[in-house]
């Protein structure tokens, strides 16, 4: 029979914190696992990281969030990657547009 001391000492080591992965050290790290593991997608955490130095972190918790959402989606990286260069088009093209009505007015400002 165990003494009172040693399952008392058994219960704190059990109750202590979770074991943290010292790799993920910075908000980044953690949004990139957080993605990888929501997207079932651990093979390609270095992209996912990229995404998260690159874009805000809300936009791409709603975009994986809608992903999630998706019970059509049969390789969610795959799409949230889609949707990812889909968003780059669309604001490349509304810069490019917006560029160029600039252009427009300032050559009907010269006449």
């Amino acid at each position: 029979m165990e003494s009172i001391g040693n399952i008392a000492k058994f219960k704190a080591q059990n109750q202590g914190k979770p074991k943290v992965n010292p790799h993920l050290h910075s908000p980044t790290h953690l949004l990139a696992d957080e993605l990888s593991v929501k997207l079932n997608d651990r093979k390609h955490f270095a992209f996912y990281l990229k995404m998260a130095v690159l874009y805000d972190h809300n936009y791409l918790r709603g975009l994986a969030g809608q992903i999630m959402e998706n019970k059509n989606a049969k390789t969610p990286g795959r799409l949230f990657a889609y949707l990812i260069k889909k968003n780059n088009l669309e604001k490349k093209q509304e810069a490019s547009a917006a560029g160029q009505s600039k252009l427009d007015a300032g050559e009907h400002a010269e006449l």
